[in-house]
């Protein structure tokens, strides 16, 4: 789902929603002036005091950037401020320093509103799973300006953080040593498919939507095969209306709707689209597949997976995706004001496979981590897991945020060698070690015995667990060979 149009169409779309222009300036200086190195501009429905909170909280947390040489500044403006931005833009000059007026140059002319770009579910400035679609523009520059070696030593030698990171973080934006560009224009389409529920012949629908928002419906369609041209079985369709929601907040709405599909079977497949139908039609959501029915029908029956159904009360499940895979910008779950990257990641991990009907003693933030002989004191673990499904197996289990490297390998070879050779000797025991990493795309998945299982891997179990098939993601991860079946 993508369609491309210029920012001012975009706004046209949203009038009275905006109130407020985030501003977020990454400013390096060259031939005695600053100039931009990356501006994001993010439009929000928030009031400018709350931006503020929010850009501060960020500073708060990774430090007010302020070097000799690089500099990241954060505003907030009025959304009636539009003209002076579009304005300073076309000029090519910025105000960034309250010290001093036109600091930062842009070295070229910048038509804001004119400005072409995509809508869709995915954006550099869209940084979590489950968030509003957005309009996004981009202009591309290529600049050696962050690339001078002496440049990312002052900025790492005063904030003990790379500025790209930097730039990641504080301008929450997904942006690498490379990345061509130098402007980036986002703005949220504040309206999602908060949930679909089927039953009785019923499918049941909410829509959470700022208020503000004019001419959305919801299109929804039942067919024979999850293709688009399947025979269709039943169809529906309604506008939003504001009078028929209730109130969330302020600014955001809940709608709910029941709809009746007497013709529908499990077999049948099921799509649900919101769209905007004016000034012409948009797709704001749109499934990239189309949902088998019988899948809506299994999910009813949180008796196949309780705990998955309890925990989701207190957990989502793009919460918890959250933690699993991107723990560096994830906060602390429990510990208020800390942030550890590796701690949050392991404790995800050991959430994700109690879910998935483990046993597990989680050893991490201990002092138990260890073999308690003196001698193999070097040797550790983080979590301890075992299975119901599988009572003769035993689950050695390391965690990592990036890629494993051969410590991490050895460790845990060594601890199963120990335990196998000294505690579990003369028994049928199976153990089995596996490192988990947050980091996607590994090629080495199995290393002199230790399975690793990627970022990828990790998602993959998880979306097993959220659709409530948690024997797929033991057979499929865990393997036929350790004792695990895919149930009937």
């Amino acid at each position: 789902m993508s369609a491309r149009m210029s920012l001012q169409e975009f706004l046209e779309r949203l009038k009275a929603v905006y109130k407020s222009i985030d501003l977020r300036i990454a400013a390096a200086k060259a031939d005695n002036a600053w100039q931009n190195a990356l501006t994001v501009i993010r439009f929000s429905y928030g009031e400018p005091k709350e931006l503020k909170k929010q850009q501060e909280t960020l500073e708060t947390r990774w430090g007010k950037v302020k070097t000799s040489n690089f500099r990241i500044d954060m505003q907030a403006w009025p959304i009636a401020t539009l003209d002076i931005l579009e304005t300073r833009l076309n000029e090519g000059l910025w105000l960034l320093f309250d010290e001093h007026a036109d600091d930062l140059q842009f070295g070229r002319s910048i038509n804001l509103l004119s400005l072409e770009g995509r809508f869709g579910p995915y954006g550099y400035t869209k940084r979590e799973a489950k968030s509003y679609p957005l309009f996004e523009a981009s202009v591309v520059q290529n600049s050696s300006l962050l690339e001078e070696e002496q440049l990312q030593s002052e900025v790492k030698s005063q904030t003990f953080l790379d500025l790209y990171t930097l730039i990641c973080e504080l301008l929450e934006v997904d942006f690498s040593k490379g990345t061509s560009l130098d402007l980036i224009v986002a703005a949220p389409f504040y309206a999602t498919i908060k949930n679909i529920d089927f039953g009785e012949q019923r499918c049941k629908i909410q829509v959470k939507f700022h208020k503000d928002i004019k001419a959305l419906a919801v299109s929804a369609t039942v067919r024979r095969g999850d293709s688009g041209n399947a025979p269709l079985r039943d169809k529906a369709g309604f506008a939003i209306n504001v009078e028929e929601s209730e109130e969330l907040s302020e600014c955001m709405r809940l709608w709910t709707k029941q709809l009746e599909f007497l013709n529908a079977t499990p077999a049948d497949y099921l799509a649900i689209s919101l769209i905007q139908t004016q000034p012409t039609a948009l797709d704001i959501e749109k499934p990239s597949f189309p949902t088998q029915i019988s899948r809506l029908l299994e999910s009813k029956r949180p008796e196949k997976a309780p705990l998955v159904a309890a925990c989701r009360q207190f957990l989502t499940e793009d919460e918890l995706e959250q933690y699993l895979t991107n723990p560096v910008k994830a906060a602390w779950p429990y510990k208020k004001g800390s942030k550890d990257a590796a701690d949050t990641f392991e404790l995800a991990i050991a959430w994700l496979l109690g879910l998935c009907g483990f046993n597990i003693v989680w050893l991490g933030l201990t002092n138990h981590e260890s073999l308690k002989e003196v001698k193999a004191r070097r040797f550790s673990i983080d979590i301890l897991a075992s299975h119901r499904e599988s009572e003769k197996l035993l689950l050695l289990i390391g965690c990592t945020v990036g890629s494993p490297n051969n410590k991490d390998i050895d460790s845990l070879k060594s601890v199963r060698r120990i335990l196998q050779d000294e505690t579990f000797k003369d028994t049928q025991l199976h153990i089995k070690p596996f490192v988990f990493s947050a980091a996607p795309e590994l090629s080495d998945k199995e290393r002199d015995g230790v399975k690793v299982l990627d970022g990828d891997d990790v998602r993959g179990i998880l979306n097993h667990v959220r659709r409530g098939e948690i024997q797929h993601a033991l057979s499929e991860y865990f393997g036929y060979e350790l004792g695990f079946k895919t149930g009937s």
